[in-house]
């Protein structure tokens, strides 16, 4: 396909990754329509549940172009964090393009010998079709389907079970008995919520993974321990080394591992995670630091969580529900939980219904995720193509960066490997994941800390200098220092590449 001749772009998703991608298409005179589902823009973060809001700091969670008000708070609730990106729709003139209340039902090559893709969505009770040179898939990695295990006698259960997205306020929480399933992020804040607001709190975890603490030690922002260079040297390698990794990760390699023991000891003693010599439950990992923070529960807990299941707020058991009884749960191990009310923490599961069959086959759908090349696109689908399907520490970032890249593509600015070349390179990522990374659904998205290895190849590809630290004491910087989305808001902003000296 030559992508130079991509004149209209579909876009699936008015999210932040939807929101990124009509912005920089639009910048380069690309006519865009965006289909959204519901009546309003921001994708996940329109709706959310009890005190949802961003979890890691305001810095790291910001379009690279479009800075967060200076009086933000830290860890931006989720209605500022939806203000903030009405204001970036209007800031950039994207409303204009955004279709509401009409969820696409089907993405199909166009008939005949033309290039390009047909989008049929459906608005006010009517299904019409819309031919795109390029269609970009947007909805991210979550959707509107809650995941919510089928466990036996929930019919005789006579309490309320609930997914976390009916967690509105906290009337649902008032004087009741509350077991939390899951131990992700909302889960954890659910569990929260209920030891503040309910008669009594519990929180079924069917696996342990180890935090990552807002600060260090309680003193250091984690992004100065995870997020730089230094870091990524030691984490499990990458698909493709520099001599320098290969040499830490080969003569270094016991400093490695010293390393990572260091990280689990100051997370043990931090977050209180022992035993206290078998007096309460253990909420030490079996898995290596090092990999489960590639888990697809890593997360960064409120601080308060760990301190209220030591001091008993909120009383944690490590296994999975057998049945639910008519007056509560009944755990794997026996235990019975007397409960009223239920609340899966589960998480969701990603719609790609609008895809058929056969494309989803010509994809390489399978259980772990659709693996792409530079995590946007396939060659068996030229002109179709996915930014925001990545799960990093920093994702508003990747998905601003991902569309960069491909506006660049469009622009002539790179040129993509043959079909054959884009195949191996995506089979050689399958391998290098499923050959150490936990299993999940989306393992083929998760890139979590690896995210400045990524950054690194669409910079790269597009011809900018991926060392993005400035002035004096650069090269310090560039070990040590975090990466966050302001050090690329040059690469975003309209005229990029004068700034980049291109």
């Amino acid at each position: 396909m030559d992508y130079s001749k991509v004149k209209t772009a579909g876009i699936i998703g008015a999210g932040v990754a939807g929101l990124a991608t009509a912005r920089t298409l639009q910048a380069i005179g690309v006519e865009c329509t965006v289909f959204e589902r519901q009546d309003r823009l921001g994708g996940v973060w329109t709706d959310g549940y009890l005190d949802y809001g961003v979890q890691v700091q305001k810095e790291l969670y910001e379009f690279p172009d479009y800075p967060l008000p200076p009086d933000t708070p830290q860890f931006t609730p989720g209605p500022v964090m939806q203000q903030y990106l009405e204001d970036y729709a209007d800031n950039f003139d994207i409303r204009k393009c955004i279709r509401y209340n009409t969820p696409v039902v089907k993405v199909a090559r166009a008939a005949g010998k033309s290039e390009g893709w047909r989008v049929s969505s459906k608005s006010a009770g009517k299904t019409s079709t819309q031919q795109f040179d390029l269609v970009v898939v947007c909805v991210g990695l979550y959707s509107n389907i809650p995941f919510v295990p089928d466990v036996p006698g929930q019919e005789n259960f006579q309490g309320d079970i609930h997914h976390i997205k009916d967690l509105k306020s906290a009337d649902l929480l008032d004087g009741k008995n509350i077991a939390v399933i899951g131990y992700g992020k909302s889960a954890t804040d659910a569990a929260l919520s209920a030891s503040k607001h309910g008669q009594s709190a519990h929180i079924i975890a069917r696996k342990l993974h180890w935090p990552v603490p807002r600060n260090l030690a309680g003193i250091l922002p984690f992004k100065w321990g995870l997020l730089n260079r230094l870091t990524v040297t030691v984490i499990p390698p990458y698909k493709t080394l520099t001599a320098l990794e290969h040499a830490v990760h080969s003569v270094g390699k016991p400093l490695v591992w010293l390393f990572w023991r260091v990280v689990e000891l100051l997370l043990f003693f931090q977050c209180r995670l022992g035993s206290n010599f078998g007096t309460r439950v253990s909420l030490v990992p079996d898995e290596k630091a090092e990999f489960g923070a590639f888990s697809e529960a890593t997360m960064v807990p409120r601080p308060a969580f760990y301190k209220s299941v030591r001091n008993g707020d909120i009383s944690f058991h490590l296994g999975e529900i057998e049945q639910f009884d008519r007056d509560g749960v009944t755990l794997t191990d026996g235990n019975h939980i007397k409960v009223d009310t239920v609340i899966f923490g589960t998480g969701w599961r990603s719609d790609y219904s609008y895809l058929s069959a056969p494309l989803k086959r010509e994809l390489g759908f399978a259980d772990d995720g659709i693996y792409l090349y530079r995590q946007i696109l396939h060659p068996n689908a030229p002109g179709l193509a996915f930014v925001g399907y990545a799960s990093t520490v920093s994702n508003i970032l990747a998905y601003c960066m991902q569309a960069r890249w491909l506006a660049a593509l469009i622009e002539g600015r790179h040129q993509l490997p043959d079909q054959t070349a884009m195949q191996r390179e995506i089979d050689t990522l399958a391998r290098w994941k499923r050959s150490w990374m936990p299993f999940s659904h989306a393992r083929a998205a998760r890139l979590i800390v690896h995210l400045q290895h990524y950054l690194d190849e669409l910079l790269q590809d597009i011809g900018v200098n991926h060392l993005r630290k400035k002035g004096l004491f650069a090269p310090l910087a560039e070990v040590f220092a975090p990466y966050q989305p302001s050090d690329y808001r040059s690469v975003a902003k309209d005229d990029w590449a004068l700034r980049e000296g291109l």
